[in-house]
């Protein structure tokens, strides 16, 4: 389990959260109430996971693969296959230091193998900074 200071699913901001990262899921409650459900939890499996970028300047992880969004309500913000580079096609974690992030990607071979690394291009907690530094996917 990691604290994460900032949870993106696509552009919907849900606040910070204890993240459980599993080998095959990872999973967290919403800080935010969502309205008429109130805290949801949500999951991403691993084996979902297409690729993944950490950017060492923010200690922002941005990745690509299925979150498990309960609710028709947040369509218009998280689309698993939009094109990638889209700000609405990732999850975003942000961490509260490298080693944290390090403790992760050892225990989830799934995330360790697709992960590139950036330094400085996905910093930032606005949308337009979000967009502007997540065109370098590399497909594997």
């Amino acid at each position: 389990k990691q604290w994460c200071k900032e949870v993106n699913v696509g552009t919907w901001q849900s606040g910070e959260a204890t993240v459980s990262f599993g080998e095959d899921v990872f999973s967290w409650t919403t800080k935010r109430e969502v309205p008429g459900l109130g805290h949801i939890t949500l999951k991403m499996k691993t084996s979902s996971i297409t690729s993944a970028i950490f950017d060492k300047r923010s200690n922002v992880l941005k990745v690509r693969g299925v979150v498990d969004v309960p609710m028709d309500m947040l369509d218009d913000y998280y689309d698993p296959f939009s094109y990638p580079g889209s700000p609405t096609g990732y999850l975003s974690l942000t961490f509260t230091n490298i080693n944290n992030f390090l403790e992760v990607i050892r225990a989830v071979p799934r995330l360790k193998a697709k992960t590139s690394f950036e330094s400085g291009a996905l910093g930032g907690s606005s949308a337009a900074s979000r967009a502007g530094g997540s065109g370098a996917l590399g497909g594997s």
